[in-house]
C-alpha cells in the first residue's frame, strides 16, 4: 500500500474530539473521504486506521470528526500529525492535472536547460497554487506564463525565466 499525505492535523477543535485540519486537496475531494479508511500518523511507516466522520470547511480550513476519537484528550495524541490515504482512493485526474505530491521532489529546469532546482513545497495563495524551488527557494507561479512543462512521469518540470532573475 502507497499512502499519500493529504493533509495535516493542526489542534482540537472543542472539547468532544473534533480536530482542525489544513487540507493538500481540493475541498470536494476532501468530502469523498468520509466514511472511509485513513491513516494518521507523524510519517506514512507508523500510523494508525481511522475513519473520518465529517468534514466542515472553517475559514481556509476544515474542522474533522473521525471516528473512536470522542474527548479532547484523544484528540490531542493526534494534533501535529499527518493524515493519509492509499494513493489507489484518490480521484481520477482530468488532463494536465496533478496532485501536489507528483510535484514535489521533481527538478524543475529553465527553458534553455539550465536547472533552477528540486521542488521543495508547493504553497496555495489562493489566486494559484507556487512551486518552492531548490536551496534558494525560488518562487514560481504555477501559471501559463511561467510554466512550460509538467512532466509528472519523468519528475522534471521546464519553467520560463522570471525577468528579474
Amino acid at each position: 500500500m502507497n499512502l499519500v499525505a493529504i493533509g495535516k492535523i493542526f489542534s482540537i477543535f472543542g472539547l468532544d474530539g473534533k480536530v482542525k485540519f489544513y487540507s493538500y486537496v481540493e475541498d470536494r475531494d476532501l468530502a469523498s473521504f468520509v466514511d472511509r479508511d485513513v491513516w494518521i500518523g507523524q510519517n506514512s511507516k507508523r500510523v494508525i486506521k481511522v475513519k473520518i466522520n465529517f468534514v466542515t470547511k472553517m475559514n481556509n480550513n476544515h474542522v474533522m470528526g473521525l471516528l473512536g476519537f470522542d474527548s479532547a484528550e484523544k484528540a490531542k495524541k493526534i494534533a501535529g500529525q499527518m493524515m493519509y490515504i492509499n494513493e489507489t482512493d484518490l480521484p481520477a485526474l482530468k488532463k494536465d492535472e496533478y496532485y501536489f505530491y507528483q510535484l514535489i521532489d521533481a527538478f524543475v529546469y529553465y527553458e534553455d536547460g539550465s536547472k533552477v532546482g528540486m521542488v521543495k513545497d508547493v504553497i496555495q495563495t489562493g489566486s494559484n497554487d507556487v512551486l518552492v524551488v531548490g536551496d534558494d527557494e525560488v518562487l514560481i507561479p504555477v501559471i501559463k506564463d511561467y510554466i512550460v512543462k509538467i512532466d509528472v512521469e519523468n519528475n522534471e518540470i521546464v519553467v520560463k525565466k522570471m525577468e528579474w532573475f
